[in-house]
């Protein structure tokens, strides 16, 4: 006999009525939940706490529906089974499968909601909260000194002892402030062509009792942070060459900040996930390892260039700013000039101790030593015809930024032991233990044309010397993983909600009791090995080994193994139960 209208309804109203109350109930406890990591790494203010918990209640309503629902029919049938409902239902010819049906319908149709949430809705909202956590980089800078005294940045790590905000008055507007006290920051140089890109070789050193690193927006919208010092100090890790440490360094930077919100899948809606999978190449995490390697090459060849100008027959290179300055490097005989880590470096030849310590000799040797004494790394600012200024130094040290977006390199080129020449009586001021002058020059031609090799030539050998081809062969897989790992994950999570009340309805008839503590303790079990074996299944299909020989195999069919095992169980289960009850 098949159930009536009346009694169909009235179980649904209690399944949909207890439904509603634990899923609110779940999505509250598991929102307040998720503000305890941003409250207590990032500091949040009273504003951004009632926007994340705006913003997460929708997820966290979502990821509720399985366990609300099996909760739900557990308690439901559990009671009807209780009050001898069930056996009265059986008495006037009712099937137990007849019963479950309101079971069935309600499990389909937050089966069909928690899809077009995990599409759409949960992407959106998780979005916005991980934008207001990350909203205030300075705060966020601040807060991970203060917890464990370092933060990296690339191939930077900032260390201090304490970091804090300046007063909002004292800073202009767009620009964010962190001081710093005691800072120390180490550059790292990252040997291309080593499978290990963790191996890292610290290169030179800043310091300083107290500095303010200054955070702004770049032309294309992208963080930058430049620290500035009162009374710093800058000195490499081989103490070679004419300077070994330079006092009164004043600037660190610029160096990009990479963005706290870091692509991610869970971002996604199904168009996105359907394009990125279509079309990996424009990922932002692949697009980003490219335009590493090819911000490696501009870097490289624009060295390279100055590099063989100076030290050729001319032994001087000019750079053209876009304002018509003028600025002319140039070297004496003798002076060392060598790449190394980014960075071009000149350094002038030692004096002997003799020479130093102002010995007699002959006139020639007297010369000889008074040369090497000298300052023969020379730049001259000419605006129009006029030389404003020239600077004379011991040792010098040029970096440059490719900048795609304004066709410009940023230059930064440190003169270490140097003086200036200039003014009315053409005297030479006190030396300085660094003078840095940083200008832009536009991008050469042949820079720009690299910007046009396609992303598979990044994998080549002919790119063997760009970056480490690992990484990138490596991301390209990570990429494809997630995108199919976090399309099952949403299908096998939404699937679990009619799975999950199909157990709910038979372990509720079975152990026949309506009792709250008893449907949690029969609901939990069930629910906790499908979400497990889903997250597991995720974190499997991300897990590409770095090192991949010929034999190595792919994780991502294990992986999505594992995401649909719980439901496969689960449904076993179900049916294996509701079969013997209708036997019974």
């Amino acid at each position: 006999m098949r159930i009536s209208f009346t009694l169909s309804r009235y179980i649904f109203k209690d399944l949909f009525r207890i439904f509603m109350m634990a899923s609110g109930a779940l999505a509250g406890i598991m929102s307040f939940g998720g503000l305890l990591r941003p409250l207590t790494q990032q500091g949040l203010d009273g504003a951004q706490v009632g926007q994340l918990l705006t913003y997460f209640t929708p997820a966290m309503t979502a990821y509720s529906f399985p366990i609300a629902a099996l909760f739900a029919t557990t308690m439901v049938y559990g009671r009807l089974s209780a009050d001898n409902e069930l056996t009265a239902c059986r008495a006037a010819g009712i099937s137990l499968v007849s019963v479950a049906i309101p079971a069935f319908v309600l499990g389909a149709i937050v089966c069909v909601i928690s899809l077009l949430f995990l599409w759409f809705v949960v992407p959106a909202f998780t979005l916005k909260a991980e934008k207001v956590i990350y909203s205030n980089i300075a705060k966020l800078v601040a807060n991970r000194i203060d917890r464990t005294h370092q933060i990296p940045f690339g191939l930077y790590t900032v260390f201090a002892q304490d970091a804090y905000l300046p007063a909002p008055e004292t800073m202009k507007r767009g620009e964010q402030q962190v001081v710093l006290v005691g800072p120390t920051i180490v550059r790292f140089d990252r040997p291309y062509g080593r499978d290990d890109w963790h191996y890292k070789v610290p290169r030179e050193f800043w310091t300083a009792s107290q500095a303010t690193a200054h955070i702004v927006e770049r032309e294309d919208g992208k963080p930058e942070l430049t620290v500035r010092f009162g009374d710093g100090v800058t000195f490499p890790r081989e103490f070679k060459g004419a300077v070994t440490a330079a006092v009164g360094a004043t600037q660190f930077g610029p160096v990009p900040i990479k963005s706290p919100i870091e692509e991610n899948t869970k971002f996604m809606n199904l168009q996105q996930l359907r394009e990125v999978y279509a079309s990996p190449h424009e990922s932002r995490k692949i697009q980003e390892k490219v335009e590493e390697f090819l911000r490696f090459d501009q870097e490289h060849a624009y060295l390279a260039a100055v590099r063989d100008a100076v030290a050729g027959p001319e032994r001087s290179y000019v750079f053209q700013t876009p304002t018509g300055e003028e600025y002319v490097l140039s070297c004496g005989e003798g002076v060392q000039v060598a790449e190394k880590g980014g960075e071009l470096i000149l350094v002038a030849p030692a004096a002997p101790a003799a020479a130093a310590d102002g010995a007699g000799g002959s006139p020639a040797a007297r010369r000889a030593a008074a040369a090497l004494q000298s300052r023969p790394i020379r730049v001259q600012r000419v605006e129009g015809a006029r030389g404003k200024a020239v600077y004379e130094a011991r040792e010098a040290r040029l970096r440059v930024w490719p900048r795609r977006k304004t066709r410009q390199m940023e230059v930064s080129l440190k003169l270490l032991d140097a003086v200036t020449r200039g003014g009315a009586d053409g005297g030479a001021s006190a030396p300085r233990g660094t003078l840095p002058l940083p200008f832009k020059v536009a991008m050469p031609e042949s820079l720009r044309k690299l910007e046009d090799r396609p992303l598979e030539y990044y994998l080549t050998p002919a790119a063997a010397a760009s970056g480490n081809q690992n990484r990138l062969q490596r991301e390209w897989i990570v990429v494809k993983n997630d995108v199919v790992s976090e399309m099952h994950a949403r299908l096998s999570f939404a699937l679990s909600c009619l799975i999950l009340v199909m157990v709910g309805c038979a372990l509720g008839m079975m152990f026949r009791s309506g009792n709250f503590l008893t449907a949690f303790a029969v609901s939990f079990v069930p629910a906790l090995l499908s979400i497990t074996l889903i997250i597991a299944g995720q974190q499997a299909c991300g897990n590409v080994p770095w090192t991949r020989g010929p034999h190595w195999e792919n994780p991502l069919a294990m992986g999505t193994a594992l995401i649909w095992s719980g439901n496969a169980i689960n449904f076993l289960l179900a049916g294996g139960l509701l079969w013997r009850l209708w036997r019974t």
